[in-house]
């Protein structure tokens, strides 16, 4: 991959509802965002996905008044002698179906969670997943594959010099399967378990099916490397995703190498911003950050803390006939600040499932579309949890990592009428403990900066040194063992300008305090013997610097998990109040 210098970038993230086109250029000797426009994605039968990407290219050039395409159709490369056109296009998508994948491993704590984790971070749908106790008959195992008819199949499990014998039953059943199918629809392997099975694996399976071998997911155990394997399972995702999404072949040859699925480049950029973030802190302690991405069709979580990353995405609509038998229902109702009905609820989402892009219109509207926002995030919040052993999580609703900053984007955050909505939703969704800064992806750019990063690396640093990314505001979410209405936290601030005051924070309140944007602040926060604000135990205060976002400093002590009064019109008073507060 070159290194030279590139003068504009066009990047291309192409989501199931919205085709993002964002241009990147050098200003003063750095990098920037240059313009950035949106179109509806046009995917679906008979349509080409090169149509929308014309339309938003031919948007982006318009606004931004750089000419990047030919008169006849086409674009402009690379950069001409007078400025025109671009040096390098890079494609992100999530526009692709889900892969259906068969998992095949011994141990459920072991090598099958590893392998869980590995398939909840990619666009796949796992269809099953076997263990050493399935082993029990060969051909009923054999016929339980035939019958799924997976499009991939992952093998993995043994640590690396350990026993070969399980995982040699393994290829034997993929032996006798494969030999039962026709030639097209022998699904590809993907193998990342113990080292010392790969010769017998490639003697028994190689003619058979393209078969693909990565380092051990879980060399020793509980070690986890998914990456190498995520690295194989994308250029299989993009194979079967050339051929079934009319107009993508093209636009992959675009930008040739420079490409990624939109889990797998957030999976990226997690792992990168955390040692950069790492790199420049000047306190010790563990630290991380996470990303969440409200797509269209999907929402995706990664979290990256001590080198450690997890990644899952949950679709974002489903089967409306299940909603009520999953719960989904009574959550989407129970947290919209309007006052609905359960029945107007399930038309607006059996609506809004048909026609995922439609914008609301009104407040009701708007208050669902928000209230699916919260339960998206707090749905793939548990996911990412489940799939993340080393992540700290509490039974009263919170992980206690210190993520620092999260950052989020998605149409529900970025198109909310108010900084205070998308800030409220971030709380309800999430619901964090400690410290934390909140940070707006408000162009979506982060999936793209991470396969821009591979041709031209100080491109990411410079443009998330910009306001294309916005900061909410700092956010304070302390645990407590005291009763509702006790002050159980104290909060003195000094700003930037001088000027001091002190809060006294209780039990079930939220509160926003005014940091000015930009300013820097002071905080010493003490809390009480019962309170814990994220400084390693409770009562243990400290200091901090902020600096000053769109709502200053939030102090969420609403309690972990939150809960909401039982009657309607109380609840929706609740939930309008905390809006109230915040702004929206």
């Amino acid at each position: 991959m070159t290194q030279e210098p590139l003068s504009v970038l066009l990047g291309l993230d192409i989501g199931r509802i919205h085709t993002r086109a964002s241009l990147f250029g050098v200003v003063d000797g750095k990098y920037q965002l240059l313009g950035c426009q949106t179109a509806p994605t046009s995917l679906g039968p008979g349509l080409h996905l090169g149509t929308g990407a014309g339309e938003v290219m031919g948007a982006l050039q318009r606004a931004s008044e750089h000419i990047i395409m030919k008169a006849e159709g086409g674009l402009v490369m690379p950069v001409t002698a007078v400025g025109l056109g671009v040096d390098q296009v890079a494609l992100t998508t999530s526009a692709g179906p889900r892969i259906k994948t068969a998992l095949l491993g011994l141990t459920q704590g072991g090598s099958l969670a590893a392998g869980r984790a590995l398939v909840n971070s990619m666009p796949l749908e796992l269809v099953a997943s076997y263990g050493l106790a399935d082993l029990v008959d060969d051909s009923k195992m054999v016929q339980s594959l035939l019958t799924l008819r997976p499009e991939l199949v992952i093998l993995v499990g043994g640590e690396d010099g350990g026993a070969k014998e399980p995982l040699l039953r393994w290829v034997e059943v993929l032996r006798l399967f494969y030999r039962l199918l026709p030639a097209h629809v022998k699904p590809p392997v993907i193998f990342a378990g113990n080292a010392q099975v790969e010769n017998d694996l490639r003697r028994r399976l190689e003619s058979q099916t393209p078969l693909h071998i990565a380092p051990n997911i879980m060399p020793v155990q509980g070690k986890w490397d998914l990456v190498p394997a995520q690295n194989l399972i994308e250029d299989e995702i993009f194979r079967v995703w050339e051929e079934r999404v009319p107009g993508l072949q093209d636009l992959l040859q675009l930008s040739q190498s420079l490409k990624g699925s939109k889990a797998f480049s957030i999976n990226r950029s997690a792992r990168y911003l955390s040692r950069t973030v790492e790199a420049h802190r000047s306190d010790s302690g563990d630290h991380g950050l996470l990303i969440a991405d409200l797509g269209g069709g999907s929402t995706v979580l990664s979290a990256s803390l001590n080198g450690k990353t997890g990644t899952v995405m949950t679709d974002t609509w489903r089967d409306v006939s299940t909603m009520e038998d999953e719960g989904f229902l009574h959550e989407i109702h129970r947290w919209t600040a309007a006052p609905v009905t359960v029945q107007e609820t399930a038309q607006y989402l059996g609506m809004h499932s048909l026609h995922p892009s439609t914008v609301p219109i009104t407040l009701r509207e708007l208050a669902l579309s928000q209230s699916v926002a919260r339960f998206q995030l707090r749905q793939t919040m548990q996911k990412l949890i489940n799939h993340t052993p080393w992540l700290s999580y509490l039974d009263r609703g919170c992980y206690m990592d210190r993520f620092e900053p999260v950052i989020a984007s998605g149409a529900a955050l970025t198109m909310a009428p108010t900084s205070g909505e998308a800030m409220l939703i971030l709380l309800d969704g999430l619901q964090p403990c400690g410290i934390t800064t909140m940070v707006l992806d408000r162009h979506h750019l982060l999936p793209l900066l991470a396969v821009v990063g591979e041709a031209q690396p100080v491109l990411p640093v410079h443009v998330m040194n910009t306001d294309a990314f916005e900061n909410l505001g700092t956010v304070i979410a302390p645990i407590s063992r005291a009763p509702q209405g006790e002050m159980i936290l104290s909060v003195r601030v000094e700003t930037e300008a001088g000027k001091t005051y002190s809060v006294d924070i209780e039990q079930g309140s939220l509160r926003r305090l005014l940091i000015p944007m930009g300013d820097s602040a002071v905080l010493e926060i003490q809390p009480d013997r019962r309170t814990d604000v994220g400084f390693n135990g409770r009562g243990i205060g400290g200091r901090l610097k902020v600096t000053g976002g769109l709502l200053g400093l939030v102090i969420d002590a609403r309690g972990r998990p939150l809960r909401l009064p039982d009657e309607d019109e109380d609840r929706v008073e609740q939930l309008r109040r905390w809006l109230w507060i915040l702004g929206g």
